[in-house]
């Protein structure tokens, strides 16, 4: 019988766990007579998806990512498209793509959703050139995101805190909006595209977004008097935020924004600059990815 072919891709700087834990746990748990097992650490920007693209073409059967949503992303970019199967082994500070899709935090139980997991297929978001399978976005979330890139500490006190102090700051901004050839204007705090239901830290923007369906929920969050921050906040946490009359959800399969002037961007927890002219659309069943049982 042929050997299993699996590779983990670990970010050795993401989260705070201790990855040769991991590791060790790995090669503990793996059966050696029928996986052949490969562990790669990556050693700079952009590796981790330059690898998953190796291994999907040596016909790797599984590769998992161990790392944060910005790991998990640049190895879901290698594996997109191909018949080799992604898992995720989540050690960052938000992991919204692990938490929507129910994989434990933990690393012990995540390897044996490697080992004993089933395979769905999913969806991806493209914002220009940008891929994403969690979230992306403009606005408030954006400036935070690059903020908070540049803080020195990582983890939701730090987010939380950034987000408070910058809130009073920020001023929204006006935007064009184009979905299936309708315009129209609004202006909003932030808007974020969203494939999976949450950023991170289960802070759900997007309630009843899925993952397999085709579609993207297009989130506007207008702005609102600061009594309502602690609601809204209140409301993110309980999955209700969609019920707020300071949000519209959009169900797109493409769209087009234009903003005042170019600015911030985020995409899967990860900051970025981009122009005013936005585009944004769905990829369906783009990707296998392994989820419990």
């Amino acid at each position: 019988m042929e050997k299993q072919k699996l590779a983990y891709i670990v970010n050795p700087i993401s989260g705070t766990a201790d990855k040769y834990a991991i590791v060790n746990c790995i090669e503990q748990t793996i059966n050696k007579s029928a996986v052949d097992l490969t562990i790669h650490y990556t050693t700079a920007a952009g590796n981790a998806t330059e690898m998953a693209a190796y291994f999907a073409s040596q016909n790797f059967d599984k590769v998992i990512a161990v790392g944060g949503d910005g790991t998990i992303n640049e190895v879901a970019k290698g594996l997109i498209h191909t018949d080799t199967i992604m898992g995720i082994i989540p050690v960052g500070s938000g992991n919204g793509l692990a938490r929507h899709l129910k994989i434990p935090l933990h690393y012990k139980q995540a390897i044996d959703v490697v080992n004993k997991g089933k395979v769905i297929k999913i969806d991806h978001g493209i914002l220009n050139d940008k891929v994403f399978m969690c979230t992306a976005g403009i606005g408030f979330d954006a400036y935070i995101g690059n903020h908070f890139a540049i803080a020195g500490k990582r983890g939701f006190l730090t987010y939380a805190q950034l987000s408070a102090k910058e809130y009073f700051k920020y001023k929204a901004q006006n935007y064009k909006i184009t979905i299936e050839g309708k315009t129209f204007s609004r202006r909003a705090l932030l808007i974020t595209f969203a494939n999976a239901s949450q950023w991170g830290n289960n802070a759900y923007i997007a309630p009843k977004a899925d993952l397999s369906d085709g579609i993207l929920d297009m989130v506007v969050l207008t702005p609102f008097p600061l009594i309502k921050v602690p609601l809204m906040g209140l409301r993110m946490f309980t999955k209700q935020l969609d019920k707020s009359r300071h949000i519209e959800v959009f169900k797109i399969q493409s769209a087009m924004v234009e903003r005042e002037s170019e600015g911030y961007i985020h995409f899967d927890g990860e900051p970025g600059l981009m122009g005013r002219h936005l585009n944004v659309c769905v990829v369906p069943h783009a990707l296998n990815i392994l989820i419990p049982n």
